[in-house]
């Protein structure tokens, strides 16, 4: 199916996918219904690159429509493009918006994090067509942009506040509530103002909004507020006491009234939903009420304020409270603790590190966070493991060693060589010995290595061993500690890197004995081990398993000049189910765009990646897919040029093309690059041509091409020139020439194209609209039709109907003088000149 012929739907353009070539040179096209066409054929055969987010700006109505359209059948192939989509739609047609916000909508809840990507944007109508499809979605578009009001970027939370403004009324008890804490709790301040600008909308409009408003009228417990309450006040308070009224009184300037609110609140203990608004007071001015407040969220539920309680172990003074509570909550606010490891200062570190040392799996998070990237969380959790002993924290060794090893902060270096000096006392330099023969002098294999002795040595013992300058002590210990098992995978991805190949062989089989998770978590090493000639195929065998971790290390390890270790990553890579996102990936960075290459011509097919290449900004990367595409598909074949006398170089007329000849022939010759060439194609042709392509043709750079173009539509039947008028008309503002012979086609229809010549007054050019006025004026109905242009509101059609009535003279009668005399009224601008000018061409 060719996409030149005729508009053409999405059904129809899916039913043909095998049929469809040549769909991005499509994009380039400068007819509208081909550029629609090409778009909707590029989402049927599911097109992952961004190339068409730029039509939905188009100046054409139907292809910013069929770009809408295309991306929405796409929908989370192109989620990637979501920031871009939504970027695009400034100044975009509203029912191009809409239909991206139909897209939007459906794509909540499988794109979350690209939909988040998109609210981080100071533009509004970007942020705003998000909103809207998080409308549409309903219930799950307001969980996403609760989502987004926890995100740690200040413009998503902005506009997240904005958004649960309007859609909060489908729960309005939760948005309200987490608009209140961000209005309070935030620490940027233009997030704080958008929250409470939210909260007082949302409050205003919701229906369910009285059902958490805090309210000062007639007090169910006036008491609160006037003097501390005792135990036995308090206890009756709790039995009556509304929850608005008690958040009122949360925020009561008065100490005591907090006070009370708090005791009554922890009184009627879990149910009330409040623990939130009482986390709110760990920050409160005055001690006691923080130190309550900690206090009441042991009832309350630590849970939901897990953050605020960790911040508050930072306060000296409230400090006993806030760790109770935690403690308490045990489990529950392990990942909060954790969290909260993350401080500079050491003495809130260290009551965060001791909450976590109370978990049962307290040594497995302190160990874990480890390999964070945050310095002060290193650093807090190095210190826990100190304060546990060997006994507890000796298992950390190893991941203790590893780090030191390759941590540049002092701060942090000495806080892991402490750790490891507590944990893994050394009174002399030399390591433990390993009572086993041979384990100094001979390479053993595992049933050389009995683990009850390993295992009373421990890890971080054996791997001290790893830094003797013996390889075979180094490779015995690399594959002692395989046989221990436990956290042993950063020291064995560093023996990886050891100078002695018995060392790395060892390393390798020793990785072999691990679970999937353990070796995943090796692959960049792995990967940067392939190099090894000798261990390649061991190691290819290990990074052929199937794991995010390791489709990231391939990709990674292609930035590399190395030929060989190219070579060994693409075989493994073109043999993955998701070699195509892999290779997109690789293409997308630069350093490793060659070797991305490299693999797509071994695959031998091109995913789209290449395609979208062809047009990059970037001049390298336009070159380089060029190539790579050639070399996929083979040097472009070369249509055979027609055995008609200088068809390359000599204009021909018709004449010329007598005999028997193969129209096929002819075809490929309308795109040549030389025009002689394609005006003797469509001379040629004739009307075996096409109307839509010959159409084309008259907006051709070359005169000759669109005056052959122009006599070959007049071959044509009425209704094909019928359908070609507009174009016919339009190339009126040509050269002399080109007007000449579409003119010549033109007058020979009359009122077959008599909608066309209309439509055509609606130009600016002068001339052009004397040439368009002149063919209206040889219509049979040319005085009523100039007439009825005239009296429009269009200035253009009224200035060039005004031509035509001139032209008509006396066949325009007194009613037609009259019409350019009332048109010299009003200011000296273009109109009034043009009906003088009519006047005067009148008089002659």
């Amino acid at each position: 199916m060719s996409i030149d012929d005729r508009p053409l739907s999405y059904a129809e353009l899916d039913a043909a996918r095998p049929t469809l070539t040549e769909l991005l040179a499509g994009l380039r096209d400068g007819r509208g219904f081909v550029r629609a066409n090409a778009l909707l054929g590029l989402a049927a055969n599911g097109h992952t690159g961004p190339d068409l987010v730029v039509f939905l700006r188009d100046g054409d109505d139907q292809v910013a429509r069929a770009a809408a359209e295309a991306l929405r059948h796409l929908g989370l192939v192109q989620r990637t493009h979501i920031v871009a989509i939504a970027t695009a739609l400034d100044g975009a047609r509203p029912e191009v918006v809409e239909l991206v916000e139909h897209l939007l909508s459906e794509l909540v809840g499988s794109a979350d994090a690209e939909l988040l990507d998109a609210l981080d944007t100071v533009e509004s109508f970007a942020s705003s067509a998000v909103i809207r499809g998080c409308k549409r979605a309903g219930g799950r578009g307001l969980d996403l942009l609760q989502k987004a009001a926890r995100d740690e970027r200040t413009r998503v939370r902005i506009n997240a506040a904005r958004g649960i403004a309007q859609l909060g009324d489908i729960d309005p008890e939760k948005s309200l509530r987490l608009l209140f804490a961000l209005a309070n709790d935030d620490s940027v301040s233009d997030v704080r103002t958008a929250a409470k600008r939210s909260y007082v909308t949302l409050t205003a409009s919701s229906r369910s909004a009285d059902t958490v408003r805090i309210t000062r009228e007639q007090p169910r417990v006036p008491a609160l507020t006037q003097h501390e309450l005792d135990a036995t006040a308090l206890a009756a308070a709790a039995k009556i006491a509304p929850l608005e009224e008690l958040l009122h009184a949360l925020h009561d300037p008065r100490t005591h009234a907090r006070l009370n609110a708090l005791r009554v609140l922890a009184q009627q203990g879990a149910s009330a939903p409040t623990a939130r608004d009482v986390a709110s007071l760990l920050r409160d001015a005055e001690a006691v009420v923080r130190v309550e407040a900690a206090r009441a969220l042991r009832k309350l539920g630590a849970v939901a304020a897990a953050a605020e309680l960790v911040r508050a172990l930072g306060d000296a003074e409230t400090a006993a409270a806030a760790e109770e509570t935690l403690a308490d909550a045990g489990v529950d606010v392990a990942e909060a603790l954790v969290e909260g490891l993350d401080v500079a200062n050491e003495a809130h570190g260290a009551r965060v590190a001791a909450l976590i040392a109370r978990l049962p799996d307290g040594v497995g998070r302190l160990t874990a966070a480890l390999a964070s990237p945050a310095i002060d969380l290193r650093v807090n959790a190095a210190l826990a493991l100190t304060t546990l002993g060997p006994s507890r924290a000796g298992s950390a060794v190893p991941s203790l060693i590893a780090a030191a090893r390759y941590g540049s902060n002092a701060r942090l270096r000495a806080a892991l060589i402490c750790a490891i000096s507590v944990l893994d006392p050394r009174p002399t330099q030399a390591p433990p010995v390993i009572p086993i023969t041979g384990f100094e002098i001979q390479f053993l294999d595992e049933s050389a290595l009995p683990k009850d002795v390993l295992v009373k040595i421990g890890a971080g013992g054996i791997a001290r061993h790893l830094a003797d300058v013996r390889p075979i002590v180094r490779a015995n210990a690399a594959t002692a500690l395989a046989v221990i098992g436990g956290d042993v995978t950063s020291a064995l991805a560093a023996c990886l890197r050891d100078d002695a190949p018995e060392v790395r062989e060892a390393a390798v089989r020793a990785i072999e004995k691990l679970e999937d998770p353990a070796i995943a978590a090796c692959a960049p090493a792995l990967v940067d081990a392939l190099a090894d000639a000798v261990l390649a195929k061991q190691i290819g065998a290990l990074l052929a398993r199937k794991s995010s971790a390791i489709d990231h290390a391939l990709v990674r390890g292609l930035d590399t000049d190395d030929r060989e270790l190219a070579d060994r990553l693409c075989e493994l890579i073109i043999v993955r189910s998701n070699v195509v996102e892999l290779l997109t990936t690789a293409w997308s960075r630069t350093g490793s765009r060659a070797n991305a290459a490299h693999c797509m011509i071994a695959l031998g097919k091109d995913h789209g990646v290449l395609q979208a290449a062809r047009a990059s900004n970037e001049q390298a990367e336009r070159d380089l897919a060029r190539a790579t595409l050639r070399t996929i598909a083979g040097p472009p074949t070369t249509p055979a040029v027609p055995e008609v006398m200088g068809f390359e170089t000599t204009l021909l007329e018709p004449a010329a093309f007598t005999g028997k000849l193969d129209t096929a022939q002819f075809v490929p010759f309308l795109r040549d690059g030389r025009p002689v060439v394609r005006a003797n194609a469509v001379t040629a042709l004739g009307d075996h041509a096409g109307a839509a392509t010959l159409a084309a043709l008259l907006r051709d750079d070359d005169v000759r091409v669109r005056v052959a173009a122009a006599r070959a539509i007049g071959k044509l039947g009425d209704d094909e020139v019928s359908a070609t008028a507009p174009a016919l008309v339009a190339a009126l503002r040509g050269e002399p020439e080109v007007a000449a012979a579409c003119k010549t086609v033109l007058a020979a229809r009359q009122d077959k194209v008599e909608a066309a010549l209309l439509a055509g007054l609606e130009t600016d050019d002068e001339r052009h609209g004397i040439r368009v006025a002149e063919l209206v004026c040889a219509l049979p109905r040319a005085r009523e039709l100039l007439f009825a242009a005239f009296d429009g509101e269009a200035q253009n059609v009224q200035i060039n109907a005004a031509f035509g009535i001139a032209m008509l003279g006396d066949g325009a009668g007194p009613a037609g003088r009259q019409r350019l005399v009332g048109g010299l009224a009003g200011p000296f601008n273009r109109r009034r000149s043009a009906m003088e000018k009519a006047l005067s061409m009148m008089r002659r």
